[in-house]
């Protein structure tokens, strides 16, 4: 992986408390490389908004770290909260589709020792329900069917998309009822091995977990994920 020169990765140790990031850091395409950042030992507390930061003792922590086999975690953050927030709301706004690239990658986890591109990483964007049954929209492979607490999932071995009603706040209310809010987990990490069934429903759980924390974000006003996540395989969906 090449990171441009004076640049430090941002890396997280989920496992030891008071280990956090000193900034988010902007990474430049799939290469995750970060661009005028430092990271390092901090006493200060987690910024609570921070939905890349994992807490150690969360539920998203957790999950993360049975994906990733280690409890020694590198996070690299391409997109801040305040960024989220601000693209999904301005794609909502008139001619925001064309103005506002999404879906946002937000952050990627690996394992700390690995150095190369692999990788578990969450994007968010908003899927118009036209779009939402279209077969070009479908994942390659073998794919898995979800319904967890209302949100629609699907999943092959390596990536999950999670659907779920969302209804914004105030002027874009009305604009927020012909969409589903998406999230998409991918992990590379995967590629290339025997996918068990217990790792694609650890994948959607974290996707679920991650996904309630951008709603919680962008002010979602039905609050669709209140609930914890029960992952169970339901009937592929009737043509």
């Amino acid at each position: 992986m090449h990171t441009p020169a004076g640049a430090q990765p941002l890396k997280l140790t989920l496992g030891k408390k008071g280990r956090s990031p000193a900034a988010a850091c902007v990474v430049v395409a799939l290469a995750i490389a970060a661009s005028g950042c430092t990271s390092g030992d901090s006493t200060e507390p987690q910024a609570r908004d921070e939905l890349c930061r994992l807490a150690p003792d969360s539920g998203e922590s957790g999950t993360l770290r049975q994906l990733l086999g280690d409890n020694d975690v590198r996070t690299d953050i391409s997109n801040d909260t305040d960024h989220l927030i601000e693209s999904m709301r301005d794609w909502l706004k008139p001619g925001g589709p064309e103005r506002s690239a999404l879906p946002l990658r937000m952050c990627s986890y690996r394992p700390a020792k690995n150095t190369g591109a692999r990788m578990v990483s969450i994007e968010f964007g908003w899927l118009p329900h036209e779009e939402a049954g279209r077969r070009s929209e479908a994942l390659p492979g073998k794919v898995h069917h979800y319904t967890v607490n209302g949100a629609t999932v699907q999943a092959n071995d390596i990536v999950s998309r999670l659907t779920v009603t969302c209804r914004m706040p105030g002027d874009l209310e009305e604009a927020s009822q012909k969409v589903m809010l998406q999230g998409e987990a991918s992990n590379t990490l995967l590629m290339g091995t025997e996918v068990q069934q217990k790792t694609i429903d650890q994948q959607i759980t974290f996707l679920y977990l991650m996904t309630r924390r951008a709603t919680e974000a962008l002010g979602c006003e039905n609050d669709p994920l209140a609930k914890n996540p029960v992952v169970k395989p339901s009937p592929p969906p009737a043509e």
